[in-house]
């Protein structure tokens, strides 16, 4: 029915116990209150529909799911009853725990979020003393056989020395990829931000910190054995580069400068050109669609939308998603 269609990232929870000050207090969500969270039901009801329409990708995300007790049930119900592909995002050490218990499940990839290997850098950037526990939870994964992929979000002068540590670390694990992120410095202008750690500690802002990645890409270039461009599944996404390393792991790179997608909603938009445009659609804790990560009027709530009626507004919803058209980013 829809030639271009949103992965689904379903925002479980609205807190996840770090600061990091290049994030919102809701994450993935528009500003959401600290104690809100999804139950099953709703997610599974969403899944659904959406899957009816095409969408076969499924992020579970927040907040964090490791701070969501139906995690591993929420998994196994949605590989149960949908085709969908199911990726668990998470920065928590809580998730070792349910490791196991989501490969059992039946969950397709874990993601661990790891902005650097410097303990006392990591304090400063999510205003929590655990990376030894992060360390441990992703070696955890990795053990479960399930396919894991580790994110690095990388800020100019503060942490992008250690990119090649932490490719030769997740390669050492048996990580499948690593993803390498640049900065979403629109979150700075957003509602609910924690950018004001980042000037409490002295680093400037993030847009003084933003480093386009095109130069890691010429260096990991030269050390591939294999490259290829592509969008994400659905075809929406900012175009992202993936090289191929020796050991067989994947090194993919974000950069939101090589263009995103845009449709109907964005017209006259105060924050166009923006990081991600229309790449996701987001299920919020407090049971919202959300098409945008910055405008609180391009969210539906949905808590008293029946079924039959909500199945009619996420297809309205999917439309605008198949309408949008690419525009690279202007110089």
């Amino acid at each position: 029915m829809f030639l271009k269609l949103p992965e689904l990232r379903v925002t479980v929870n609205s807190r996840c116990e770090r600061a990091c000050f290049f994030c919102r207090y809701s994450g993935e969500g528009v500003e959401t209150p600290a104690m809100a969270e999804l139950d099953i039901r709703t997610v599974l009801t969403v899944v659904k529909i959406c899957e009816s329409f095409g969408v076969s990708y499924v992020k579970l995300t927040g907040g964090d799911p490791a701070l969501w007790q139906p995690l591993v049930d929420c998994v196994r119900v949605i590989k149960e009853q949908t085709a969908c592909r199911v990726e668990v995002i998470s920065r928590h050490p809580k998730i070792a725990a349910y490791a196991h218990l989501l490969a059992q499940a039946g969950v397709d990839m874990l993601n661990i979020s790891i902005d650097t290997l410097d303990p006392t850098l990591h304090r400063k950037i999510t205003g929590v003393n655990d990376l030894d526990g992060i360390l441990d939870a992703l070696k955890a994964c990795v053990n479960t056989g399930v396919s894991c992929k580790v994110n690095m979000v990388v800020l100019a002068g503060i942490n992008d020395h250690e990119i090649d540590a932490l490719i030769s670390f997740s390669d050492s694990l048996g990580v499948k990829v690593v993803k390498l992120l640049d900065l979403m410095t629109d979150i700075e202008d957003g509602t609910e931000t924690f950018v004001q750690r980042m000037h409490l500690l002295g680093f400037g802002s993030l847009r003084e910190v933003y480093l386009p990645l095109q130069s890691i890409a010429s260096r990991l270039k030269k050390r591939a054995v294999g490259e290829r461009r592509f969008l994400q599944l659905g075809g929406l996404g900012n175009p992202m580069l993936s090289f191929t390393m020796p050991s067989g792991m994947d090194v993919v790179i974000k950069d939101h400068h090589a263009g995103a997608w845009y449709g109907s909603i964005c017209k006259g938009c105060k924050y166009y050109p923006c990081s991600s445009a229309l790449m996701a659609l987001r299920l919020t804790a407090d049971m919202r669609l959300q098409y945008c990560l910055f405008r609180e009027d391009l969210c539906i709530d949905i808590k008293l939308i029946k079924a039959k009626s909500l199945c009619n507004i996420i297809a309205d919803v999917l439309q605008v998603y198949d309408q949008a058209i690419f525009h690279a980013c202007p110089e």
